[in-house]
């Protein structure tokens, strides 16, 4: 008899689960592969490398403070970046706790804090996933040469581009100039998480031609938006690594590709922690 839960507590549950599948399919991955994985090849300019990439994705987190501070504006909210900067900063880590919700907790309570009111703060959460949400579907075309290997190389990332100007511009018909700078924001954030990607998949062995980086990239990315939107899962841990090594299954090494994943995500949560040490000592006044 399946139990009467109500639909929000039923997707956490359910986005739980997913996590813990996502945590023992790639664990089971590494188990697999395990013979195929030197974690000694890194080398300490590996390291030092990783450092950097963290360094890299802790800064463009400030493009995520960024966009909200737009949607914030528009909703005729004043704010200076200085304050979104570390209030986003603040509350960052929280999304680490299992329920992938507490980041936003934090934030609507620090907003308050400050005098706004929980409804604007509220809409500004769904508005900021909803544009993110958005701003990674463009990313789909990137994909492209996975499914249809004999895609032009060109083709996908012209397909983005043009996707890209073409949906800002019809935001900004719609919405305004500060939601069309926010989906900017979003976008360069999400394009830096790829390129960020990317590099991590260098640093594990793999080779990629230039034309095959934008792949790698844009997988990347939906991988993140996947763990971004399901519910319960902490940071989208298993669920992120778990799409990753289903968008990519067949186009690269799978050894390359976990060893990847497992540096991605250091990078990411040292990137997130750096932000979190350094934002919240930015002078909100």
């Amino acid at each position: 008899m399946i139990p009467d839960l109500p639909p929000r507590k039923l997707l956490h549950h359910l986005g739980v689960a997913l996590g813990v599948a996502g945590i023992v399919f790639v664990g089971w991955k590494l188990i697999v592969y395990r013979e195929q994985i030197d974690l000694t090849s890194v080398g300490a300019s590996g390291y030092i490398a990783i450092l950097a990439l963290a360094i890299a994705y802790g800064v463009s987190d400030v493009l995520l403070a960024a966009g909200w501070r737009e949607i914030l504006n528009h909703l005729g909210i004043g704010c200076r970046l200085g304050w979104a900067v570390r209030v986003y900063a603040l509350s960052q880590l929280a999304k680490y706790v299992p329920g992938n919700i507490f980041h936003l907790v934090g934030r609507q309570a620090l907003g308050a804090a400050a005098g706004i009111s929980h409804g604007a703060l509220a809409k500004s959460s769904v508005a900021e996933l909803v544009v993110i949400a958005l701003c990674g579907g463009l990313f789909a075309p990137l994909l492209l040469p996975i499914y249809w290997p004999n895609f032009g190389v060109l083709l996908g990332p012209l397909l983005f581009a043009g996707t890209v100007v073409l949906s800002l511009s019809l935001v900004k018909m719609l919405f305004g100039n500060r939601i069309a700078r926010s989906a900017a924001c979003y976008g360069f954030f999400l394009i830096m998480s790829g390129v960020i990607f990317v590099g991590a998949y260098l640093l594990a062995g793999g080779n990629a031609t230039a034309s095959q980086m934008p792949v790698i990239a844009g997988a990347y990315v939906l991988a993140w938006l996947a763990g971004l939107v399901t519910p319960g899962a902490p940071a989208g841990i298993g669920v992120r690594e778990a799409v990753l090594l289903f968008l990519l299954a067949g186009f690269a090494n799978p050894p390359v590709i976990l060893l990847a994943v497992v540096m991605g995500r250091a990078v990411t949560v040292l990137g997130d922690l750096g932000f979190y040490l350094i934002g919240g000592y930015v002078d909100a006044s």
